[in-house]
């Protein structure tokens, strides 16, 4: 009896492993997750998960390349417009122009330089903007000595799923930034 509950007890252990390496394990990368969501991306395979949250929020690492993606499920397509609206007022309103917050400074503005401010690309499925971030992966970098990566957020609305994916990646700043769009441009909702 006792070697019975023995042996499945270890049988048990050995098939949750099994699961969790064919699931996440090497070579599996985020295709399978992608896959349940109903998108595709160029490369997907090489990332490997590193976090998913039940706030629909995954992170995956290629590399020093980082991968982070929120997802907005429900949302109709105005509803997922006014999300975007919103986070994109506060996205540019880091590179525009400012006067500091000390009258005695009020004639002297700060802002970034154009070679800072981010470029919008346009996409099937939405809008995506490269530009630079931080060593905490924030955006509105204006300093050569700031910029630890060159970064893309973006954000793609599936119809048919009324999902609405908001998608961050950030690789190091010596990286060529043709990746950036490569991973973005291949962003492919599947109806």
């Amino acid at each position: 009896m006792k070697k019975t509950k023995v042996v499945l007890i270890s049988a048990s252990v050995v098939l949750a492993i099994l699961y969790a390496f064919w699931s996440y394990g090497p070579g599996g990368g985020l295709d399978k997750e992608f896959g349940k969501l109903g998108i595709a991306m160029a490369e997907a395979g090489d990332f490997q998960l590193k976090e998913r949250n039940s706030e629909d929020i995954i992170r995956a690492e290629r590399g020093e390349e980082i991968l982070k993606i929120k997802i907005l499920k429900n949302y109709t397509k105005e509803e997922a417009d006014e999300y975007i609206r919103g986070k994109m007022l506060l996205f540019n309103g880091l590179f525009e122009q400012q006067l500091p917050p000390y009258p005695e400074f009020l004639t002297r503005q700060t802002g970034c330089d154009q070679k800072y401010k981010p470029v919008e690309i346009e996409t099937r499925y939405g809008t995506y903007h490269v530009t630079y971030a931080g060593a905490r992966f924030g955006y509105g970098i204006c300093a050569d000595d700031l910029i630890e990566y060159r970064a893309s957020l973006g954000f793609f609305y599936c119809p048919a799923r009324n999902t609405l994916f908001k998608v961050e990646y950030f690789i190091p700043k010596d990286k060529d930034p043709a990746r950036l769009s490569t991973l973005n441009d291949s962003f492919l909702c599947l109806e």
